[in-house]
């Protein structure tokens, strides 16, 4: 016969009793599961006071974590203002630099335009530098141009070598201001060694003599240039 434990409930107010029947399996049962949630809030309450090494490790770990990615975004934000002032400064490139170093003898013919930039006296075989970096788009032979180069440039200019005795680029090759590109030659309609310089925005010609201040302090056509 099962032994069964009665658990009986006074109140004094309204004078009522409740009893509960229980047996021994249901009470130990009870007694285990109440034991058990008290070890394991003991347990947790430990090691909330003293926490265990591995746990240690891992709080570190994560704190280190949090470390690095605040480093990496404060990483990631001065490569953001590099980059804004690396495109900053290649909206304000202009072909600015001297190809060769010479004496203009030829201006624009801004009038009958059969003349579309400046002839550049120079020694045979100078080297010749681009006006700005840029991607090369023609390296050939050009009619009565002789051996031409064109260059695009950043912000949509262009620049055009003629007159070469050689080329040393081919076309997509990208260049930059201190690299030679050619040399100073007498081909095509030439009379003379000289680098026939040209430079555009879109479809619009410009005068090299407004972006190189040399060229409009060695130049010798001023009177044609005025015309």
């Amino acid at each position: 016969m099962k032994k069964n434990f009665n658990i009986i409930i006074l109140n004094n107010s309204t004078q009522k009793n409740y009893s509960l029947s229980i047996n021994k399996i249901t009470l130990y049962t009870l007694s285990f599961f109440l034991i058990s949630i008290l070890l394991f809030s003991m347990f947790g309450l430990f090691r909330f006071i003293s926490p265990h090494v591995k746990q240690n490790d891992y709080n570190k770990m994560y704190n280190y974590k949090n470390e690095v990615d605040d480093l990496f975004q404060l990483i990631n934000l001065d490569s953001l203002i590099v980059n804004n002032q690396a495109i900053k400064q290649h909206l304000d490139l202009i072909p600015n630099n001297k190809p060769v170093d010479g004496i203009v003898t030829k201006g624009l013919h801004e009038h009958s335009k059969d003349h579309n930039g400046i002839d550049i006296a120079a020694k045979k075989n100078s080297p010749v530098m681009p006006a700005q970096e840029g991607m090369v788009v023609f390296s050939n032979t050009l009619n009565d141009y002789g051996n031409t180069i064109i260059i695009s440039h950043p912000n949509n200019y262009y620049s055009v070598y003629s007159h070469l005795e050689k080329s040393a680029v081919n076309e997509r090759d990208y260049v930059l201001t201190n690299q030679i590109i050619g040399y100073v030659g007498q081909t095509g309609n030439s009379n003379g060694p000289h680098l026939h310089f040209e430079i555009w925005k879109n479809n619009h010609i410009l005068d090299p003599r407004d972006f190189i201040k040399d060229y409009k302090l060695n130049d010798v056509s001023i009177e044609e240039h005025e015309q």
